[in-house]
């Protein structure tokens, strides 16, 4: 199984996420893809995720009635890009310190 991707919902319970996973299908009679949502129960051993986090859900052995995923956090895409400021380490001056000089 492919390890799931989704969004936490609910971070109410104690040690445990509700995390909603997107994914996309074909629609059975107009071949179309359409968006298909299931939620999932993942542990939270620390109580750090809240709603809105991006996590990933990896496969363990039954927590409870219905763990059986472990929430593990995801470095965003956005975050793991370097901005570096090419002018400043040029020298150049960037426009808006230009108009104040």
């Amino acid at each position: 199984m492919k390890s799931l991707q989704g969004r936490v919902v609910c971070s109410t319970n104690d040690k445990t996420v509700a995390v909603e996973v997107v994914r996309l299908a074909p629609h059975p009679k107009y071949k179309r893809r359409v968006r298909k949502k299931k939620k999932y129960q993942a542990h939270d051993p620390e109580n750090q995720f809240k709603v809105g986090d991006v996590v990933q859900l990896e496969k363990s052995k039954p927590i409870s009635k219905t763990k059986t995923f472990v929430a593990v956090a995801v470095v965003s895409k956005d975050s793991t890009r370097v901005t570096k400021n090419v002018p400043q380490e040029l020298g150049l001056p960037l426009e808006g310190q230009q108009a104040s000089e």
